[in-house]
């Protein structure tokens, strides 16, 4: 089994990381093989909306979004991690999600056996995750995969050990259900 996850922040060693760090070690514990990508890194360009990917099922842009394009396509899960930023998803992970348009499935095709979740922090005691939430389970629905669920930890601002704990827990939940594929 395997699981990507990418990183939608560019502040490392912070709450997202500290999520995607605690996940990870839950997933390698139970010998789920991770990968890492942090797309801040890398050079992606945004979507055009030039709809040229309808005729190709495929993105006529030749960047590093191939990479993602690729772990997407080898992983069991693919887990978006991102902090809350103006109540929505980081820039970083929404333009990896919007640059999914040429995956976009029709709602008639079957669910995949893949399995998408979230990993999202805020630093306010009330972030509105909702929002994250709607957006990151319509890329689950358009890429035609099977929600996993979310980890969600708030008031990362004043407590920053928070992300751990919870996250670790939610990573072996997500190793287990892994495990039923087998």
């Amino acid at each position: 089994m395997k699981a990507a996850i990418i990183i939608g922040s560019a502040r490392e060693d912070g709450n997202t990381e500290a999520q995607c760090r605690a996940v990870m070690d839950a997933l390698e514990e139970n010998g789920i093989e991770v990968d890492v990508i942090r797309p801040a890194k890398m050079d992606i360009h945004h979507c055009t909306g030039c709809n040229r990917c309808i005729d190709t099922d495929s993105c006529y842009m030749q960047d590093d979004m191939q990479v993602i394009y690729d772990a997407f396509d080898g992983s069991d899960i693919f887990i978006l991690a991102t902090p809350v930023y103006f109540s929505g998803p980081s820039s970083i992970l929404k333009q990896v999600i919007d640059r999914f348009q040429c995956r976009w499935e029709s709602v008639d095709e079957p669910y995949s056996d893949k399995y998408v979740a979230l990993l999202c922090n805020g630093g306010s005691r009330n972030p509105r995750f909702e929002n994250v939430i709607s957006i990151v389970r319509a890329f689950a629905f358009g890429t035609r995969c099977v929600w996993a669920g979310e980890t969600l930890v708030e008031g990362t601002d004043n407590d920053e050990s928070k992300c751990f704990k919870d996250s670790y827990k939610f990573g072996v939940h997500l190793a287990e259900m892994l495990k039923d594929l087998e």
